[in-house]
């Protein structure tokens, strides 16, 4: 069943596991799941996320300074919505908040490379080993309470926050990371081949892809290795 849905019940998760929910249909948000009170740690755009959290019994709005308004959701846990280092996109929600109006799944390690390739889109499964679950919180918290690397959509997204958070795995290439599956279904292609002959590339734009997406994938590739969370930063810069 797992390789038609990967659904659970938050009942269902255990500590360290990695968990993802569809937004729009089109695109997976990732986070680890500690426990606590049924928490999961995430990595956000903080640019980009106009969604803020309080802990009240109501609703209400405030200014953005842009002349438009940002909702305050409500929610009655007392940690959802923390950010420990203000800026850092790395934050604490419980699962409702997380998966807004979606559904849960959980992300699959040490899969096969047909059950990889059979999962047409990103974002649900690797082959690479997770670490033992207590290694995967460590890594997790620490990130929480002493920031994260700057959020990039190619390069270090949520799916790549909860990747390095199971595995520890961080990649030497410095142009381009790509341990996130998502982003490895992204085929560069010239617009004006795509003008030029859009047919032709619509029937080899999911194989092309597929192939990329198992060829980058983070249990196979070989420019990336184990960096302690302690030591990301610097490993990070020294790039």
């Amino acid at each position: 069943m797992e390789l038609f849905s990967q659904k659970v019940k938050p009942s269902e998760l255990e500590k360290g596991d990695h968990v993802y929910t569809w937004r729009k249909k089109i695109y997976t948000h990732h986070g680890i799941f500690i426990g606590e009170g049924k928490l999961i740690i995430h990595l956000v755009n903080p640019k980009a996320d106009g969604l803020l959290h309080v802990s009240t019994a109501s609703k209400s709005w405030i200014s953005s300074g842009r002349g438009r308004n940002k909702e305050i959701t409500t929610c009655a846990m007392s940690d959802c919505g923390l950010e420990k280092v203000v800026g850092s996109g790395v934050r604490v929600s419980c699962i409702d908040c997380f998966i807004k109006k979606g559904s849960l799944y959980r992300f699959k390690y040490e899969a096969s490379r047909e059950f990889l390739l059979a999962k047409l889109r990103g974002g649900t499964c690797t082959t690479a080993r997770s670490d033992p679950p207590k290694e995967v919180i460590h890594r997790a918290t620490y990130l929480l309470e002493n920031g994260y690397i700057e959020y990039d959509l190619i390069n270090n997204n949520c799916e790549d926050f909860a990747l390095y958070c199971k595995t520890g795995l961080w990649s030497k290439d410095i142009g381009y990371q790509g341990r996130s599956s998502q982003a490895n279904m992204v085929h560069s292609t010239k617009k004006e081949d795509i003008i030029n002959n859009y047919v032709e590339w619509l029937k080899t734009a999911i194989p092309r892809s597929c192939l990329k997406r198992e060829n980058k994938d983070l249990g196979v590739r070989e420019d990336v290795e184990k960096v302690p969370v302690e030591e990301l930063s610097s490993f990070h810069l020294n790039l």
